[in-house]
């Protein structure tokens, strides 16, 4: 059957080439009483094939130029008011969608002038009524004879486009807010690296608390939000590429364009401020703790996972560090984003590896201007990027769940000096621990601190535990049990920062304290605030009437010294007496 295929169509081909028409046989009737020949059997089929087609559902075509061709079966061209038989290409590929038509005349040129082989396009064609179907085009090139042309099949592949735009939706869409999702991000940024070479942002936007939102007022709320932040969006003229919903409280911009350090600030603050005020409009007390972080002009050839890593860390650089809820990576950002996220990636080595150190900072005794104490307090000196502040790491490691594991090492350090400071000197010296709320909550923690104690041989009335003002004013009655359980095991019990935060006093005194830290800030302010200072002295007296002792932090000069030693305070602590001394040091230094 095969060879009387190639004999219609070089029969066909002849045709075409001599008069670009097609000339059909009359049908000859068939008498199926007396046997046909293998002559006469042939004939009939080179005759009668071409109605086969038909029956079928797809189309076929035939070709020997690039500028006709030859279409079969009726039933399947005539959707797109095609007649049958030979055509001009230009009525083929005026109804192919403007989008693939390039492409598509490329491949047709290549296809018949190259090398034998097969091809398979995919492209849409419009129909008699507008609309548009996709179309598999399956093509062969031959050359028969000397002579080449071209053969192939079209079909409707509209359905299997339809469940794959389907299942791309649902690999690539985010279900409650109808935005794309991270994957689709991803898939984007990859992209970027095939095309021009057009500038891109990213701009990264986090919620803070939709999940809690979520479980509390159910997903109305997240619908009114992505009202408001889409809202804020549309007003902009800028070229958003798509926007994602990367996480339940994370969102991201693909912005196209070349933005220069103003452009894109101003950028990242007409969203803020504009969303900001769609939500004050609204009378909404919730959804304002926004913060955004903005990739700018970014190199393509970066991978998605550290483009959207990046941009997502300034948005968290920007809610933790920055009051404006604005952080851009770029200049001296790009600096302080880059070591915020150094530290908190380092932080856990350090602490397992024990390179944190921790220093003792004399506390004087005000009256006798000696040394009474000292303040065990943990510094960090990394190999790479030099020293560390405590207030760069100590709110990573509350946060990053280290706090506890911290908070053991440096009590481990203290016991390690006052056992040392005591075989120097055969006497006891008195150290003050700082404590974290993780610690102080955990059921476990007063027998473990006694056991180091016990292990270290030392009295528990040597170490002072310094607690957060709010943890034990706030009338946590597991805190205040364990309050009760330390103070029964003899540990000093001290509220560190006095006056940092909400400061009520009315169950102080029935808790076991010996001692309060008053902040360095409050002491400041009381220099120049008559009513403060006057406070400060009013509790200073209700301490001392009740044998808690006052200790002043941040003294920083003899003027200082004066005056709240003046106004009765039993200790002071500051950097006009010592820095924080390493450990040899701090061991020979000699009390009162």
């Amino acid at each position: 059957m095969g060879t009387h295929l190639h004999s219609l169509l070089e029969r066909q081909d002849e045709e075409l080439t001599n008069s670009h028409a097609f000339s059909i046989d009359p049908k000859p009737h068939l008498d199926t009483s007396t046997p046909l020949s293998g002559g006469e059997l042939d004939s009939l089929m080179n005759n009668h094939f071409k109605y086969v087609i038909d029956v079928l559902n797809d189309g076929l075509f035939y070709m020997t130029d690039p500028h006709h061709v030859f279409f079969y079966n009726p039933a399947f061209y005539q959707q797109f008011g095609l007649e049958t038989g030979v055509q001009p290409i230009k009525q083929w590929l005026d109804r192919i969608h403007p989008l693939d038509r390039q492409n598509f005349e490329a491949q047709i040129a290549e296809h018949i002038q190259g090398e034998e082989c097969k091809k398979i396009t995919q492209y849409r064609v419009r129909k008699s009524n507008g609309q548009y179907i996709w179309i598999a085009g399956e093509g062969i090139s031959k050359t028969l004879d000397g002579k080449r042309f071209l053969i192939g099949c079209h079909r409707d592949i509209s359905d299997s486009k339809l469940m794959d735009t389907y299942l791309q939706q649902a690999a690539f869409r985010d279900n409650a807010s109808g935005l794309s999702n991270a994957q689709k991000l991803a898939v984007d940024l990859e992209a970027l690296k095939l095309a021009s070479n057009d500038h891109h942002s990213l701009i990264y936007i986090h919620l803070e608390d939709i999940r809690s939102y979520l479980s509390i007022h159910g997903p109305q709320i997240l619908r009114n939000l992505m009202g408001h932040l889409l809202s804020s969006l549309d007003a902009l003229s800028d070229t958003f590429v798509d926007i994602y919903r990367v996480r339940s409280d994370d969102f991201a911009i693909l912005v196209q364009g070349h933005y220069d350090s103003e452009q894109i600030e101003q950028l990242g603050q007409r969203i803020l401020t504009t969303y900001l005020d769609s939500i004050q409009a609204n009378g909404y007390l919730w959804g304002n703790d926004i913060g955004i972080g903005i990739l700018p002009n970014f190199d393509v050839q970066l991978t998605s996972e550290e483009l959207i890593k990046i941009a997502s860390q300034t948005s968290q650089f920007s809610r933790e560090k920055q009051q404006n809820q604005l952080a851009i990576y770029h200049h001296s950002t790009k600096q302080k984003v880059d070591r915020h996220f150094y530290i908190e990636r380092e932080l856990s080595r350090a602490i397992s590896d024990n390179t944190l150190s921790v220093r003792f900072q004399p506390i004087i005794d005000a009256q006798k201007c000696v040394i009474a104490s000292f303040e065990a307090l943990v510094r960090w000196h990394d190999s790479e990027i030099g020293p560390i502040f405590p207030d760069e790491f100590i709110s990573v490691a509350e946060k990053k769940g280290l706090i506890v594991e911290l908070g053991y090492l440096v009590f481990n350090k203290a016991c390690q000096f006052i056992k040392r400071y005591q075989e120097t000197h055969q006497s006891q010296v008195r150290v003050n621990v700082n404590v974290s709320v993780l610690q102080l909550l955990n059921s476990q923690f007063p027998e473990q601190v006694k056991r180091i104690a016990d292990e270290y041989g030392i009295e528990t009335s040597q170490i002072v535990l310094e607690l957060t003002e709010t943890v034990i004013l706030d009338g946590d009655k597991n805190a205040v049990s364990q309050l009760h359980r330390l103070d029964q095991f003899g540990f000093r019990l001290s509220l560190d920062d006095f006056g940092a935060g909400y400061t009520s006093l009315n169950s102080f005194f029935e808790l076991p304290l010996k001692q309060i830290k008053v902040d360095k800030l409050m002491a400041w302010k009381s220099l120049d605030n008559p009513s403060t200072f006057q406070y400060l002295r009013f509790i200073t007296q209700l301490c001392h009437a009740n044998n808690v002792d006052v200790v002043i932090e941040g003294i920083e000069n003899a003027a200082m010294q004066r005056t709240f030693t003046e106004m009765g305070a039993n200790y002071l602590q500051g950097f006009w007496f010592a820095k924080p001394l390493c450990l040899a040091s701090a061991s020979h230094v000699t009390l009162i």
